[in-house]
């Protein structure tokens, strides 16, 4: 969820490339769109994709939070900016969030960047999490891949950290990473998706069922919404026509975010 503004540049940034929003972005209807799912918690965040634009941000992601009482806001940085320790440690303690989103591709920073890693070990200190997209979809640079990140977890092993879409078209680089990193989880928005060869290039196919077994207690459902190119019930399908076992769909939609949010 962005600011109106920061909204509307993102929607055209995305229709340019051929993604268009069909769902509503404003946050009370998104979060009653979610409840109309099934939904009874979700996390929401903004990022700052230069400097100067985190704080205002992440004041802006506080006052939301006490419009929608289901959302759990994490707060934004960005290593730019000369004062990122104390915009990270305003959101951490000023406004109560529960962790930090980073999209690396956006952002444009490298996750194993020395400013980067304080930020990091103000997470591990706290015990708060860290939603990252470091994948190299949908649109590589120079930033992103998983070998970076994998320094991050070699100096923090017990970060409690999420990785967004599965790794991409690294997840395998991600499962090897999880026997060392007990609270290393990934998310499976646009992994698992029927789209997802349009939309991200990889097919769903590619992570089998025995590593959604394998790691049951370490996946979580993720959505993008509203930011899909398609409808929330798709996102669903692509765990759902899998045939797992009803208590693994119940930990993969439900119990591992909860445990991972410290619910």
């Amino acid at each position: 969820l962005h600011p109106p503004r920061l909204f509307a540049a993102i929607r055209r940034w995305f229709s340019e490339r051929g993604w268009e929003f069909i769902h509503p972005t404003d946050p009370v209807e998104v979060a009653e769109r979610l409840e109309s799912h099934g939904v009874e918690r979700f996390c929401f965040f903004s990022y700052a994709h230069r400097a100067g634009m985190a704080r205002e941000l992440n004041r802006w992601l506080a006052a939301e939070s006490r419009r929608l009482p289901q959302g759990i806001p994490l707060g934004t940085f960005h290593p730019d900016d000369p004062d990122y320790l104390e915009v990270v440690d305003e959101a951490l303690d000023g406004y109560g969030f529960r962790g930090l989103k980073a999209h690396i591709n956006v952002q444009r920073f490298y996750p194993d960047d020395p400013r980067a890693l304080k930020v990091w070990e103000r997470l591990a200190e706290r015990d708060r999490v860290l939603l990252i997209h470091v994948s190299r979809l949908p649109y590589p640079n120079d930033y992103v891949g998983m070998a970076r990140f994998a320094r991050v977890m070699e100096r923090f092993p017990t970060l409690r950290v999420c990785v967004a879409h599965m790794g991409g078209d690294e997840s395998e680089e991600c499962f090897r990473l999880m026997p060392r990193c007990p609270n290393l989880y990934l998310d499976t928005t646009m992994a698992l998706a029927p789209l997802t060869l349009r939309f991200m290039g990889t097919e769903p196919e590619a992570i089998a069922n025995a590593e959604l077994l394998q790691w049951q207690d370490r996946i979580c459902f993720g959505s993008d919404f509203p930011i899909i190119p398609y409808d929330y019930r798709d996102e669903m399908r692509g765990l759902l026509d899998r045939g797992l076992p009803p208590e693994v769909e119940r930990k993969i939609f439900f119990e591992n975010a909860r445990r991972f949010l410290g619910l």
